[in-house]
C-alpha cells in the first residue's frame, strides 16, 4: 500500500492528498457489468443501507474527485497480468475502466476512464460505466493538489 492511501479494512479507502474517502471495491467487480446511471445510483444507495464501512452518505462522485485518483505512468497489476489502468493498486479493479460522475444534463451523464483519462457523455439509460462511490465534501482545490505535485515531477 501507498502512503497517499489508507486501507481502513473495512471497505473503504482513504485519500489523504485529498480528504476523500473511497469505496475499495467497485461495482463491476461485483456484477461483472457495466451498469445504466441509473443502476450506478441504485447501486450507492445499496451501500448507504448497508452502511459500507460504518457510513450512509456514500455518493456518485464528481469528474475531480475521479480525476484526483488518475495516476499518469502508473499501470495497474492484477492476476499476474499489467493493465493500462492508472491508478493504485490498494483500489480493487479487474475489469471495467468507466465510471460514471453525478453530472447529469438532460438524458446523459458524464463519465470518466481510468485507461486514456477520457471523460465522455453516455446516456443515463445505457450500460456504459460503473462506479465506485466516494463520501466527505472537501475543498476544490484539495483536489488539484495531487496534479500539481505530478506536474513537478512528485
Amino acid at each position: 500500500m501507498t502512503e497517499r492511501f489508507q486501507d481502513h479494512r473495512n471497505g473503504a479507502i482513504t485519500d489523504t492528498a485529498t480528504g476523500l474517502m473511497w469505496e475499495e471495491s467497485y461495482a463491476y467487480a461485483e456484477s461483472g457489468n457495466y451498469m445504466t446511471w441509473y443502476e450506478a445510483e441504485g447501486y450507492v444507495a445499496r451501500l448507504n443501507q448497508k452502511k459500507l464501512g460504518g457510513f450512509s452518505d456514500w455518493r456518485l462522485p464528481n469528474k475531480l474527485e475521479l480525476q484526483s485518483l488518475y495516476l499518469m505512468g502508473r499501470t495497474f497489476e492484477s492476476r499476474g497480468r499489467t493493465f493500462e489502468l492508472h491508478i493504485d493498486p490498494v483500489f480493487e479493479f479487474g475489469w471495467g475502466s468507466c465510471f460514471w460522475t453525478w453530472r447529469e444534463w438532460l438524458s446523459g451523464a458524464l463519465s470518466f476512464s481510468f485507461d486514456h483519462a477520457d471523460l465522455r457523455w453516455y446516456p443515463k439509460g445505457s450500460p456504459s460505466a460503473t462506479v465506485r462511490a466516494v463520501r466527505e465534501n472537501l475543498n476544490p482545490s484539495l483536489l488539484l493538489k495531487p496534479f500539481a505535485e505530478a506536474g513537478r515531477g512528485a
